[in-house]
């Protein structure tokens, strides 16, 4: 053959058609060669040795190739299949034939369904142009389980696809990677379900909003989120509060099958938490007054949070109405008394932004100080003898004289030296006397039982009268122990206003105990009479026998 080749240089390519012993491939065959010649731009092949082929630059590989020289080199074994035959040259192609061995590979990979990496390549209005080894067309509806609008950014990506649809005649193929995506989240699906717990937190995505409700993808799995578990201090809109695409955190607090509820706010700290890790006990913080009820006033520290000012909180003085110390939307400062973590709730107090007056207070038992009167009861008086310091004077400590009521010694409004007699800052309790602020004068009175005194009828009743010693120093004179005769009525033997003398019959200056006798001074008197006669007669009669018996009866005696 070489022989042959060596005297026929010049044969046409008819000449060696018609060589007998020369059987050339026809179009669409497969050949194997040997690479005899490499240029940058084109191949040259040996065929059987009786001629040769040519591969162009363009179709000596599947990939985009720059120089022949980086594909093969002379002396290599190649296949190819013959695409043209003319009188000039035979054109192979061993870019057709690996097109052929991947156009059957991508054919038995749609029957089975098989996933496969595509590199996108470009990107049309509504497709993208990808390479499975061959060109294959994406329409942009089968991109994403969502539908996606911007297409370039997929230009260059490497992306798995299943074939959908397979053309044997014009080999053209459609993929689509959005049923890879789909099946893949079915398996995250029933794979994170099976882990899935209440309580669970996660990152999820806002992917709808209904008027009820905010839809949540997290992992494979989508959740709803009422909107009543949005915030915790509530929504009226959910646009307000979320946009498509947002990032949230969000728990799981309902899992029935496939439906699942979501919440962001319990994902969140309360608004409690918050308060509580700012601020602490003791503290003083500013608030705006919400609501007045009965028992005290709501206000509001933060969104979300109001404690409570008891009525016992609101003031240090006694018990004042709600509404008189703060109104509705009133600015106010609050002291934190109490911060409960379990039920929420708040105390504060407006009272104790200023120190306990009662812990403060300069004076102690036994001073005596100027106080006014604010309520006058069966009880006593109650004296206010500071700001916010209100003692009680007990209706026995008005007056020195039993007899006196405290009603008929003071009134509302009146201003009055007391004396501390007991004091108590915890219970916030002081005693105060109004007799005491005077010495005891029934101790300095210098009675006793059985002296006659002198004395003026103050008051008179059915039992009998009141006669006044001296200041404070008040008696009682039984209607018993006026006359010596049997009386019905004080007023037929006393007036109002008279003086008179009686005899002490029982004198207590503890208990300011007084009881007087009219009638005990005639008795008395009659009594001295009677006995100064008995001591006369006595004299008489032996006067009388002395005359009689003379020495002899002295002698006797």
């Amino acid at each position: 053959m070489d022989q042959f080749k060596a005297e026929n240089e010049e044969m046409s390519m008819s000449d060696v058609l018609n060589f007998e012993d020369f059987n050339l491939p026809s179009v669409g065959d497969t050949i194997e060669g040997e690479v005899v010649r490499v240029t940058p731009s084109e191949v040259t092949v040996d065929i059987n040795g009786a001629t040769e082929g040519t591969i162009y630059l363009s179709e000596l590989s599947l990939a985009k190739v720059d120089n022949a020289h980086e594909v093969v080199k002379v002396g290599d074994k190649i296949q190819a299949v013959i695409k043209k035959i003319n009188d000039e040259q035979i054109l192979l192609s061993p870019k057709a034939l690996m097109e052929r061995g991947r156009f059957n590979e991508l054919k038995a990979a749609f029957e089975n369904g098989e996933v496969l990496q595509a590199k996108v390549t470009r990107a049309m209005k509504n497709a993208l142009i990808v390479n499975v080894g061959m060109e294959a067309f994406l329409p942009a509806s089968m991109i994403d389980v969502e539908y996606v609008s911007e297409l370039d950014s997929y230009v260059g990506q490497t992306i798995p696809v299943r074939i959908v649809e397979f053309n044997n005649r014009n080999r053209r193929m459609t993929v689509s990677r959005k049923a890879v995506v789909a099946e893949q989240q079915k398996l995250d699906r029933t794979s994170q379900l099976e882990t899935l717990a209440i309580g669970d937190v996660f990152e999820g995505k806002v992917v709808r909003i209904q008027p009820y409700g905010a839809f949540v993808r997290f992992g494979a799995l989508e959740g709803m989120v009422h909107i009543s578990e949005i915030s915790h201090t509530g929504v009226s809109k959910i646009e307000d509060a979320l946009s498509i695409g947002q990032e949230v955190s969000v728990k799981v607090i309902k899992v029935d099958g496939l439906k699942i509820s979501l919440s962001i706010k319990a994902a969140m700290p309360t608004p409690f938490e918050e308060v509580s890790k700012v601020h602490q006990v003791g503290d003083v913080v500013s608030g705006e007054v919400t609501q007045l009820t009965e028992y005290g006033a709501f206000v509001k520290l933060a969104e979300g949070v109001e404690g409570l000012v008891h009525m016992s909180e609101l003031s240090w003085g006694h018990r004042p109405k709600v509404e008189d110390v703060v109104s509705q939307g009133q600015a106010v400062n609050v002291k934190i008394i109490s911060l409960n973590p379990e039920t929420g709730r708040i105390g504060l107090s407006i009272k104790q932004i200023d120190a306990d007056p009662w812990t403060v207070f300069p004076n102690q038992v036994g001073d005596v100080v100027k106080g006014k009167v604010t309520n006058v009861t069966e009880l006593g008086a109650f004296i206010s003898v500071a700001p916010f310091i209100e003692g009680l004077a007990h209706f026995s400590e008005a007056s020195w004289n039993p007899s006196v009521r405290m009603a008929d010694l003071v009134s509302v409004g009146d201003e009055v030296d007391v004396k501390i007699i007991s004091f108590d800052s915890e219970k916030h309790r002081i005693g105060l006397s109004l007799r005491q602020v005077k010495n005891n004068p029934w101790s300095e009175a210098g009675i006793k039982e059985g002296d006659v005194v002198e004395g003026t009828v103050t008051g008179m009743n059915s039992r009998g009268a009141h006669v006044a010693i001296a200041e404070d120093v008040v008696g009682f004179l039984p209607i018993n122990q006026i006359a010596d005769k049997r009386i019905s009525k004080v007023e037929d033997e006393l007036n109002q206003g008279q003086a008179i003398k009686a005899k002490v019959m029982k004198f207590d200056a503890n208990r300011a105990n007084l009881e007087l006798s009219i009638r005990r001074i005639e008795e008395d008197a009659e009594r001295a009479e009677f006995n100064k006669y008995i001591k006369e007669q006595d004299s008489v009669e032996n006067e009388t026998l002395g005359d009689l018996f003379g020495d002899s009866l002295k002698d006797l005696l």
